[in-house]
């Protein structure tokens, strides 16, 4: 099966999910595609506690409403993929410090990982704005926009980036915060997906699918591997107190995207 029929599957199963539920549609997908398929108990429970005491904004359909209409305008829709360069780009070097100083060797290895993948979905944002909107950019400007992204890969040694407070080994908390940012990112990724494809040039289509295709598998990979971090974290930790923190960070998420929501911002 190719890649891309692959991505197709994927977001059949995406969209048959989040008609029930958005956020728990999105972790029960990931857990399920992974290899092997994963059931985390501990994390489900969590999530979907956390969930019903306070649902994500971001996994609504007003939400979803609010988005489509900002990205209506392609000058909107053009800074907004600059704005996720930038995100990702910060997002890599966050993680290259996290994995630098992990002391289990397999989440060092997974960490990494993520913070490559991280470091090419920040120049996988520009190759979106370039064919999306031919031209719009001035090349010298465009040409200084690659330096978003820090460029990391795996033959690259780990180091702690300087001055960053993600030096540290790191914890359930910044696993619980990965995993709940992924999840918002890929609904953002499915309105993304509506949004190019109005704005795109038909020529430049197939092209751009096969970016977001790519992005889509990566996203859904981030959630089940924090997922299954998380999990091996709850299974020893005092089960309230996982809870109230798994809880505490959704509430950060919502209050995040309603002050954005307020300023007309996605990442």
């Amino acid at each position: 099966m190719t890649a891309a029929v692959e991505s197709r599957g994927l977001q059949e199963i995406l969209a048959a999910e989040r008609a029930v539920d958005s956020v728990a549609g999105i972790a029960r997908v990931a857990l399920s595609q992974h290899d092997p398929p994963l059931e985390c108990p501990h994390y489900r429970a969590a999530l979907e506690r956390a969930l019903a005491e306070e649902y994500p904004p971001f996994g609504t359909e007003e939400y979803a409403k609010v988005y489509r209409s900002a990205s209506a305008d392609p000058q909107w829709l053009a800074e907004s993929l600059a704005t996720n360069s930038s995100g990702e780009g910060d997002g890599a070097r966050r993680l290259w410090s996290l994995a630098f100083c992990a002391t289990d060797t397999r989440h060092k290895e997974l960490i990494k990982r993520h913070a490559v993948d991280e470091s090419r979905h920040s120049l996988a944002y520009l190759v979106l704005l370039d064919l999306c909107f031919p031209g719009a950019v001035e090349p010298a400007f465009r040409a200084e926009l690659n330096g978003l992204s820090p460029h990391f890969s795996m033959a690259n040694e780990l180091f702690a980036v300087e001055g960053s407070a993600y030096a540290r080994t790191p914890t359930v908390d910044d696993f619980i915060q990965m995993n709940i940012s992924e999840m918002r990112t890929t609904i953002h990724h499915t309105l993304q997906r509506e949004a190019i494809a109005v704005h795109c040039p038909d020529q430049n289509r197939e092209r751009a699918t096969a970016v977001l295709d790519s992005l889509l598998r990566d996203e859904v990979h981030h959630v089940a591997y924090t997922a299954e971090l998380i999990e091996e974290k709850a299974a020893v930790s005092d089960r309230e107190r996982f809870q109230a923190l798994f809880s505490r960070r959704v509430r950060d998420f919502n209050r995040m995207t309603r002050e954005e929501l307020g300023q007309l911002k996605f990442e």
